[in-house]
């Protein structure tokens, strides 16, 4: 694992993006943060979602993603409804974490799980979840380490003061 600074600097020259073209910037620096996330955590997966939605129904929208290992096979939309077991750990505890996710009864109906493990992080801005960044590793199960957690944490946070600073444009979206 890089360290944490070198991620920084990467999610900043994708910010950068958004700087320049705004809304439009979305998708690229989407991509870019999402790349950055795989190299830095030698994953397969890593993803940026927008949470929409009320309570009992609300969505993560795919803003965009990387796969380290071949073509994305990220739906573009993740219901609350198909999958409670995963919102309601992910918005009660800010974070997923499952070191497999063919024996994990949260991801029951995922079949067959698209990773074998993941962690995905839920970033708030003042109290209210605004979006979260995935990370999935396929092949053998993982144990996500403590420090992956707090990385990814702090990836998150930066991640969603920017995703709120554009929210009005991204509910249009």
């Amino acid at each position: 694992m890089d360290s944490i600074e070198s991620l920084y600097s990467a999610m900043r020259s994708a910010a950068h993006i958004l700087d320049w073209e705004g809304n439009a910037g979305l998708a690229p620096f989407a991509r870019q943060t999402s790349q950055a996330l795989c190299q830095h955590f030698s994953s397969s997966h890593a993803s940026l979602w927008l949470l929409d939605g009320a309570p009992g129904r609300y969505r993560l929208r795919c803003l965009g993603s990387f796969e380290s290992d071949g073509p994305s096979q990220q739906p573009p939309v993740c219901d609350q409804q198909a999958f409670p077991g995963y919102f309601d750990t992910l918005l009660r505890d800010g974070m997923f974490r499952c070191e497999d996710a063919a024996s994990d009864p949260r991801l029951f109906g995922l079949n067959p799980p698209t990773w074998r493990s993941m962690l995905d992080m839920a970033g708030q801005i003042n109290g209210r979840t605004v979006g979260v960044l995935a990370l999935g590793q396929r092949g053998a199960p993982r144990v996500w380490t403590r420090r992956e957690e707090l990385d990814l944490r702090r990836a998150t946070a930066k991640t969603c003061l920017r995703l709120h600073g554009l929210r009005h444009e991204l509910e249009t979206v």
